[in-house]
This record gives structure tokens, C-alpha cells and sequence, in this order.
């Protein structure tokens, strides 16, 4: 009863049994899906699932200072809250996540790596999505002239790394993606 083609039902997921499914919702970076199901225990329920189109990038520059920088932008589905964040974007699945990583660098600051280090890949919320996050470490930065898209109002700032720290231990800094790149580096730093 294995399926490779996705669009064939009944199918197995796992030992998860999807009997069908319907698109309730789709955008160019969503999509809401409704699965009827067959749980790994043999009950039966539904499943709605929201599948992401991109892959969540997220990028920790650090200076040789040990300077890092942080983006500040309004984040809509939290009422407008202010955010700071590691930079951040999204990245086609079809293209590499590295290629992505070095395009939203560029975007969102300006500026340029020469050294890249992946160093997290993510779950970001497993119970309801199949949103996938890759971090990298850009170091040896050089200075160029910032390209945020025209939907981005952004605030950029370095500051160095053991305040962002802080700002993650006083639950300053919320975004996932930037706690955990942050605490990861931390981890890292305290490796070598």
C-alpha cells in the first residue's frame, strides 16, 4: 500500500494511514491542507497540516568583533509586535538553502560572507506544519548596500553577541529561529 506518488490515496505517511486529502487554502508560501486519517494506533481522525513552500532561512553574521547583527521589523500575525531577529527569509525548495542563505544576507543588510557554516536544521512547529529552518554561521562579512524587498520595513543593528545573548536569557529576543541559532552559537563558542 506504499505510495511514492503523493497524490494517491489511501497512502502511508510513517505508519500513518492519510485515507485523502483537501486543499482548504493556498497562496505562493502556503498551503492548509485537510487529511482524513488513519492514526499509528489503529483510531481513526482527521489531520490538517499547514505545508510551507519555502524553506525558512536563517543566517547568524558575526564580525570578527564578535559583533552580531540583528533585523527589527512589525511582525504581522503577532498584531504588529515588534521583533528582533537574526536575519531571516525564505527559500525556494527547488534552490539551494545556501544560495537562499547568501541572497537574504545581501537583502536584508548588505552584507557579503566568505565563510559559511550550517549550523542547525529545524522543525519549527511539527505538530501542524512541515516547516523546515536551516541556519548558517556567515562570517568574514563585507560591506555593501542593503536590498530589502519593497513588502520589508526593516531596522538593522550590531551589537555584540553576549547582549544578543542576553536578550534571549530576558526573553527579549522570541523569534525561534533566532533563540536557537543564538543559543546554538553559544554552545559552539564554548566547544573550541
Amino acid at each position: 500500500m506504499k505510495n511514492s506518488n503523493e497524490d494517491t490515496f489511501p497512502r502511508l505517511v510513517g505508519e500513518w494511514l492519510e485515507l485523502d486529502r483537501e486543499v482548504k487554502y493556498s497562496n505562493p508560501w502556503i498551503e492548509l491542507r485537510h487529511s482524513n486519517v488513519e492514526f499509528p494506533n489503529g483510531g481513526k481522525g482527521i489531520y490538517g497540516k499547514v505545508h510551507f513552500k519555502n524553506l525558512a532561512i536563517g543566517i547568524l553574521a558575526i564580525t570578527n568583533k564578535d559583533e552580531i547583527f540583528l533585523v527589527g521589523q512589525e511582525r504581522f500575525p503577532f498584531e504588529g509586535a515588534y521583533s528582533w531577529e537574526i536575519i531571516e527569509g525564505g527559500g525556494p525548495l527547488k534552490d539551494s538553502p545556501l544560495k537562499s542563505a547568501k541572497r537574504e544576507l545581501k537583502e536584508e543588510t548588505g552584507l557579503v560572507a566568505q565563510n559559511w557554516q550550517l549550523i542547525q536544521e529545524m522543525h519549527l512547529s511539527n505538530s501542524v506544519s512541515d516547516e523546515m529552518a536551516m541556519v548558517y554561521l556567515a562570517t568574514d562579512l563585507e560591506q555593501f548596500e542593503a536590498e530589502p524587498e519593497e513588502s520589508e520595513k526593516l531596522q538593522v543593528k550590531k551589537i555584540p553577541f553576549k547582549e544578543a545573548f542576553q536578550m534571549v536569557i530576558k526573553g527579549e529576543i522570541k523569534d525561534s529561529i533566532s533563540v536557537a541559532a543564538i543559543l546554538r552559537y553559544e554552545l559552539l563558542r564554548k566547544e573550541v
